[in-house]
């Protein structure tokens, strides 16, 4: 094979590896066929199919014949613990990076500041005229999406990270070095449900899949409320592990 050919191929490799990467296709899910790479790319079929055996070699994708090629998975369960459980493993993220796991936020919609309106304008105990950041995203691992968090900020406390999407900020760590508050109390409500169309496409499972939907409050030491998330979790991606004290007398 010439030079050439090879780079051309090499091309073709990395650029689905980044896309794979970056989540825009995600484990399990079925990459474009053969011909649209092809259009899209600019380059030979036999350039493509040779690319895509390449990664099927690397372990990244899954060939089904007359199915297409598949992103793999390797997905197991994220724990998500309370108590003293919590407090050791820290966020999300964090807890799947500490187990050697390859984590991304992808951001579905830019942030932007805009008013908080009536709906999540009672969640956060806030007249509907507030500005709050909105930061919309999903959190994957593995290449796999895991959920889906849509998170309201007090835009007078935290508006400053507009326009940081890119990299991981650690949200309180920033609260407090800017605005000298702490994160001190959160509250959580779950719910089990089937998931939306978009929330089925986004997560790449089925509309006959449960997902887990949860709320959470989150307050700071002076008992400031400042932010509120809407999770929508992959109920088969996630274990919840609960600590709390008994009262003996009042169990009698």
């Amino acid at each position: 094979m010439s030079p050439e050919k090879e780079t051309k191929i090499d091309e073709i490799v990395e650029e689905l590896q980044k896309r794979i990467l970056q989540g825009f296709y995600v484990a399990g899910q079925r990459l474009p066929s053969e011909r649209e790479i092809t259009k899209e790319l600019h380059v030979s079929r036999v350039t493509v199919r040779t690319a895509l055996l390449r990664l099927q070699a690397e372990n990244v994708v899954d060939i089904v014949p007359r199915g297409g090629a598949f992103v793999r998975s390797t997905s197991t369960k994220a724990i998500i613990a309370s108590g003293p459980e919590l407090k050791q493993s820290g966020s999300f993220i964090r807890a799947m990076e500490r187990q050697g796991r390859q984590t991304l936020i992808r951001f579905i919609k830019p942030s932007s500041i805009i008013p908080v309106g009536d709906e999540i304008g009672a969640k956060m105990e806030a007249d509907p005229s507030t500005k709050v950041l909105r930061r919309y995203r999903i959190h994957l691992v593995d290449r796999v999406p895991y959920r889906i968090l849509d998170s309201y900020y007090v835009a007078s406390l935290l508006g400053d990270l507009l326009g940081k999407d890119e990299g991981y900020i650690p949200l309180f760590k920033w609260l407090r070095e800017h605005t000298g508050l702490r994160a001190a109390r959160a509250l959580e409500r779950l719910n089990c449900r089937m998931p939306s169309a978009e929330e089925a496409t986004l997560l790449n499972i089925s509309r006959g899949q449960p997902v887990i939907d949860i709320e959470r409050w989150i307050r700071a030491d002076s008992s400031i409320l400042f932010e509120y998330t809407h999770i929508v979790a992959n109920s088969a991606l996630h274990e919840f592990s609960y600590s709390y004290d008994l009262d003996e007398e009042a169990s009698k």
